[in-house]
């Protein structure tokens, strides 16, 4: 323990210097928006408690509304009134496209390579280019009707029963569950139940890594003492990042062993075709299929209920 915290003083005291020589040369080379002088290392992070959003407003109204402040050692630009935000999304909307590296994402989501965490850029867009014509096109919607109309009947029966036996229905619940069933078998192939996935669950494993995705972490605003792990987070998100790997290695497995040649092709086969080959810019590989498989099984409601009727 002694020589943990005092490896931990060690790093503080290299990075202070570091940071202060950073700070010297960027003050002489760049005009920066007004902000909060902020601490060294630690940057503004004591201004920022339990709800971000205020703490920003109040400190907009002291500095405007685009400010610039240090989270950490991570230079970052709050922005805070429309005019301004239309400037950052619309305008120069390419220059702030990208994803920051989140610590936890790097292990659950496969090191952001999907579609929802990855940088902006070659890779992003070939991506972006198969799911939109590979499972959100017009084709590949119209081919889907009669699986979506099989299982609205079964809905629609469900609800007929539960009716003429007088149980009263919740109908939310039901609409996610039939947005859950239709993702599965759209993307997968089929319907899934909480055991295929994990003893505990779907829901209860997304939930956890939504948390995880959502939680204040030092490691993100000092990346330099990421492997002490002192909040714990990268212990829990590489638990969960094994249940969902082992999960899709389960589904690709399938897969790549079904002998059924009438089977209707889904997502994860077009998925598979394209690892290994030279038709897309970045080659595919098992890695970026299961980022893939990531963003649609949590979409579309999935992460609300699988099951196997």
């Amino acid at each position: 323990m002694s020589l943990t915290w005092t490896s931990l003083a060690v790093v503080f005291i290299l990075l202070f210097f570091l940071q202060s020589l950073k700070r010297a040369r960027s003050k002489r080379s760049k005009r920066l928006p007004p902000g909060p002088r902020g601490f060294p290392i630690l940057g503004s992070l004591h201004l920022i408690g339990k709800f971000p959003p205020r703490d920003f407003y109040q400190l907009a109204q002291k500095y405007g509304s685009i400010m610039f402040l240090r989270l950490g050692l991570i230079p970052t630009v709050v922005v805070s009134s429309p005019h301004a935000a239309e400037q950052f999304l619309k305008t120069h909307d390419l220059n702030f496209a990208s994803r920051p590296p989140v610590d936890t994402l790097k292990h659950m989501a496969y090191g952001q390579r999907n579609l929802a965490f990855s940088p902006y850029g070659s890779y992003w867009r070939t991506m972006r280019k198969i799911c939109m014509l590979e499972l959100l096109s017009r084709n590949k919607i119209s081919s889907s009707q009669g699986m979506r109309k099989e299982e609205l009947d079964l809905l629609i029966e469900r609800i007929k029963e539960a009716a003429g036996a007088g149980v009263a229905v919740d109908l939310n619940a039901k609409v996610t569950s039939l947005s859950a069933d239709l993702t599965c078998r759209m993307v997968f192939g089929k319907k899934y139940a909480d055991v295929d996935f994990d003893e505990r669950g779907f829901n209860t494993v997304f939930q956890e890594a939504v948390k995880l995705a959502a939680i204040s972490n030092l490691n993100d605003y000092i990346p330099q003492i990421a492997s002490l792990d002192l909040q714990g987070l990268t212990k829990r998100a590489k638990a969960v990042a094994k249940v969902f790997d082992d999960f899709f290695e389960k589904i690709i497995d399938e897969h790549v062993q079904s002998k059924d040649e009438n089977r209707t092709k889904d997502f994860v086969d077009v998925m598979l075709n394209f690892m290994g080959s030279q038709e897309t810019e970045h080659k595919i590989e098992r890695e970026h299929v299961k980022a893939i498989l990531l963003v649609k099984a949590t979409s579309g409601g999935t992460y609300a209920r699988m099951r196997m009727q």
